[in-house]
């Protein structure tokens, strides 16, 4: 039974590995082609760029909003009753504050994009894949990395600071909600409190883990895309890894940055 169990771990160990080997080529490959034009005459297309950041950035804008407003609001929720009980209940905001902008923000956004759009690049890459679009770029000479890869990543590295610093407000205004109306905070005393706990370098931390998120979620989806080799079935498969995979990998990543953080910045 116990062979059975490691040649089982083994497997799937070596699949990840595997995985984040190919991905991680890919986001070298793909950083090359983004430097090309320093270095040689192939202009990157903007059109495509433009076009693959209203798709990842402004559609985005909707869920992005009501799912971390909700977070606010469950955290201001969660914490009144610890707070309450050692008379503390303004600090609540200072406590959504601080979580929302280091932690929860770029990771809340980064899975919500994972979802819903890694899950589509996965998918429109696999079925280009399959329907051999990706080969017929190949055989006419353009690098598929260059052509597809390149657009969707800086589209993605580019909106998700954005996105993040949305998610910022729209967290903290959930909070607000739920400090004013709900717990009987002071609208003024809430913001107060608020507002000198959201530093700028906690912001700029979340900027930072927004960015790295948007490589992950792009460079997972692109390489599971590229990699679909049975048709539909395989599309799917790519599309479903490509959201867990994800999600597990921002997770890893944010617990990275949070240590990294803690021992350099000391907070």
């Amino acid at each position: 039974m116990y062979r059975i169990v490691l040649a089982h771990t083994g497997r799937h160990l070596l699949e990840w590995l595997r995985l984040l080997g190919g991905a991680w080529q890919l986001v070298v490959s793909t950083g090359y082609w983004m430097l090309a034009p320093v270095f040689r005459k192939t202009p990157l297309n903007g059109e495509a760029i433009a076009v693959q950041m209203v798709r990842v950035g402004l559609r985005s804008v909707p869920m992005v909003c009501i799912v971390n407003v909700f977070v606010g609001m469950i955290l201001a929720v969660s914490m009144a009753g610890p707070m309450g009980d050692v008379g503390l209940l303004h600090q609540v905001a200072k406590i959504v504050a601080i979580a929302v902008t280091r932690q929860l923000a770029p990771m809340m956004t980064a899975i919500v994009m994972s979802g819903f759009v890694g899950a589509a690049m996965a998918a429109e890459i696999g079925t280009m894949t399959v329907s051999e679009e990706v080969l017929a770029l190949d055989v006419s000479g353009i690098n598929p990395v260059r052509f597809l890869v390149v657009p969707r990543m800086l589209a993605v590295v580019t909106m998700m600071p954005c996105l993040t610093v949305l998610a910022n407000f729209t967290g903290m205004f959930g909070g607000y909600l739920v400090g004013t109306y709900l717990l009987g905070i002071g609208s003024a005393r809430y913001l107060e409190i608020n507002n000198s706990a959201a530093s700028a370098v906690d912001m700029v931390r979340g900027l930072f883990k927004g960015m790295a998120f948007g490589v992950i979620i792009t460079s997972v989806a692109c390489y599971l895309g590229l990699g679909v080799t049975s048709g539909a079935e395989g599309v799917g498969k790519a599309t479903t890894r490509s959201v867990v995979i994800s999600i597990l990998a921002i997770i890893a990543a944010d617990l990275f940055f949070t240590t990294l953080f803690y021992y350099v910045m000391g907070a």
